[in-house]
């Protein structure tokens, strides 16, 4: 599995120093397991320590990794200031998940048995997992061919691939992607021909539905 969409500088960054609501935190640890890209990240930040990374506001600034670099270049011998102990890194690689089973029993701590799947029709399913200070997370099944409606947000979303893939314009999303959407991203999710798909998204707030259909089953579903 080799991510080809990532998120940003800046979640890497909070998820570095554990500023992650749980939600956001299991993504983008998920993520990182898989994709060596972003461990790179990851390492580079915490070699700087302290010091480097709190002159950027969280969640705000995205550093680009080859500034990271650069930096490191000109303090080949910076030491992590975050305590006298070197921290255990966050930029754990895991084993590409063998099944979506086996992600369920690893990032999820449940079992295939205990997910409650809703019916929103023959060819998609979905399944709440938690709603926190209004940070909903939750997954998403589709068949080949399903169009998903057309919505935008109240805030950030990060959807993560799991199984098989998705059409966004241009773009597709595959097994180990991530999709990194915010209030100003209005998309239209076609899952591909190649077969079942299914995501873990987390979302600040309630997704915002263009049709009405969508709109009146949306209290039953809860995203």
């Amino acid at each position: 599995m080799t991510p080809s969409h990532h998120p940003s500088e800046a979640w890497l960054l909070d998820f570095t120093l554990g500023n992650l609501s749980s939600g956001f935190e299991t993504v983008i640890k998920a993520h990182v397991g898989t994709c060596a890209e972003c461990r790179k990240t990851v390492s580079l930040a915490e070699s700087l320590g302290g010091g480097f990374v709190a002159d950027y506001p969280t969640g705000s600034v995205a550093i680009e990794s080859r500034e990271i670099e650069d930096y490191l270049d000109v303090n080949p011998n910076m030491q992590s200031t975050m305590g006298h102990k070197a921290p255990v890194s966050r930029a754990v690689e895991t084993v590409a998940p063998e099944s979506f089973e086996h992600f369920v029993e690893t990032y999820l701590n449940s079992t295939i048995g205990q997910l409650r799947w809703r019916s929103l029709g023959k060819d998609l399913k979905v399944c709440r997992l938690a709603n926190e200070n209004n940070i909903r997370v939750w997954m998403l099944k589709a068949q080949a061919g399903t169009v998903l409606p057309t919505h935008s947000h109240l805030g950030a979303e990060l959807t993560m691939v799991l199984k098989g893939g998705y059409f966004c314009g241009s773009q597709i999303f595959r097994a180990g992607d991530i999709e990194d959407a915010d209030e100003d991203t209005t998309h239209r999710p076609v899952v591909t021909d190649g077969g079942e798909c299914i995501c873990l998204a987390v979302t600040e707030g309630e997704l915002q539905f263009e049709s009405w259909l969508p709109r009146l089953v949306q209290p039953l579903i809860g995203i």
